[in-house]
């Protein structure tokens, strides 16, 4: 009976941590979701970043001063894993 719960329990962490990471993919009100910036683009660069809206969406400001730590794999472009990834686990 231990045995069940602790596997109940993880299962519940597990769905609720997936739930949280498909509803940050969306954006959020204080950023925008990756597709609405991307424009049909599977990679963002510097300048794409540049070119936003830090008013309407103050979290960019961060992203474009952070750029570099946001590029996981230094390539020069933030694909949709990378801008998820820094704007859900950076505090806005």
């Amino acid at each position: 009976m231990k045995h069940t719960r602790t596997l109940l329990l993880a299962a519940a962490v597990a769905t609720a941590g997936m739930f949280t990471q498909a509803s940050m993919a969306d954006g959020s009100p204080t950023y925008p979701s990756f597709a609405t910036i991307a424009h049909g683009k599977k990679m963002l660069s510097r300048d794409d970043i540049d070119k936003l809206d830090e008013k309407k969406y103050p979290a960019l400001a961060g992203l474009k001063s952070h750029f570099d730590d946001a590029d996981l794999d230094h390539d020069h472009n933030l694909n949709q894993y990378e801008y998820d990834h820094y704007m859900s686990n950076t505090p806005h």
